[in-house]
């Protein structure tokens, strides 16, 4: 029998793995992040750096010595590597974070996605932030009936009176700033929408969407349960081994808006399933 390929350390069993052979400074930080990884993925920069006890540009050279441009896309990387090994309930990172990466990529997404809205009359917008750009996109447009699950979505279109916006109820999630839990469900039950446009922490060409938050899989599989349509804005790095939580088969995907990053191969898979796949240029790259 073929011996199996050796599978590559996590980010989080790299910084375990390496702590030792990192000068004072990065063993501090990564003393810190090992210890306190809640912290870490939540806490402004400033207080990472002084509970380390390093500077707050040791910080960031810790963080870019993994490949990453800074805290922020670190942070949601390490959340991932957490999420995939298990190690207690998931940290979800910070919008603010979210915000700031692949900015690029997710503003072009967003603004595309605008023009497949077509004749749709009710919609729902999952929360995030490439789904944020796109509300933010839809001010002016057509009127709308639109059911969110995000705060910072709804503020989007204050002033834009002539949509009607709605929240299910639910349990706020501060970190994320959505509504979650089981009221979100049976809000939506016996709605109908003609579209939903969401994201995922996760999307597989054969398995579908996935997320590492069991709540957040329950109610976006509720609201797609209602909606004739499904697209989906994600940005390329988006397409990654599943996460723990399905919300859809490919099969229910209508379409799917990306970046030029993803791979052919990828795209071609989605497409056997029926998905249509968009892949636009980020802002500024051409």
């Amino acid at each position: 029998m073929a011996a199996l390929e050796p599978t590559a350390p996590t980010l989080i069993q790299s910084i375990s793995l390496g702590l030792g052979g990192y000068n004072k400074a990065f063993q501090l930080v990564g003393g810190y992040l090992l210890a306190s990884p809640e912290a870490f993925i939540r806490e402004p920069l400033q207080e990472i750096a002084r509970a380390a006890g390093v500077s707050e540009p040791t910080v960031l050279r810790f963080c870019r010595q993994f490949g990453f441009k800074g805290l922020p896309d670190f942070r949601i990387a390490l959340a991932m590597s957490l999420a995939r090994e298990a190690q207690g309930a998931f940290i979800d990172p910070g919008v603010s974070d979210k915000a700031v990466v692949n900015l690029a990529a997710k503003r072009a997404i967003a603004r595309f996605a605008l023009s497949l809205v077509g004749d749709d009359r009710s919609i729902i917008i999952d929360s995030g932030s490439t789904t944020q750009l796109f509300a933010e996109n839809l001010r002016a447009a057509n009127p709308l009936v639109i059911m969110t699950t995000g705060l910072n979505i709804a503020e989007a279109f204050r002033g834009a009176s002539q949509h009607t916006v709605m929240l299910p109820g639910g349990t706020v999630r501060f970190e994320s700033n959505s509504l979650s839990g089981r009221m979100v469900e049976s809000t939506v039950g016996g709605m109908r929408f003609d579209t939903i446009y969401l994201g995922a922490d996760a999307i597989d060409p054969v398995l579908g969407l996935s997320t590492f938050n069991e709540a957040e899989a329950h109610q976006n599989a509720a609201m797609v349960a209602v909606s004739q349509r499904v697209i989906v804005l994600a940005d390329s790095t988006k397409f990654r081994a599943p996460a723990l939580h399905r919300i859809c088969e490919p099969d229910r995907i209508h379409a799917v808006i990306t970046d030029t990053g993803l791979a052919d191969d990828t795209a071609a898979l989605l497409e056997q399933h029926g998905v249509a796949v968009h892949r636009v240029e980020p802002e500024g790259s051409t």
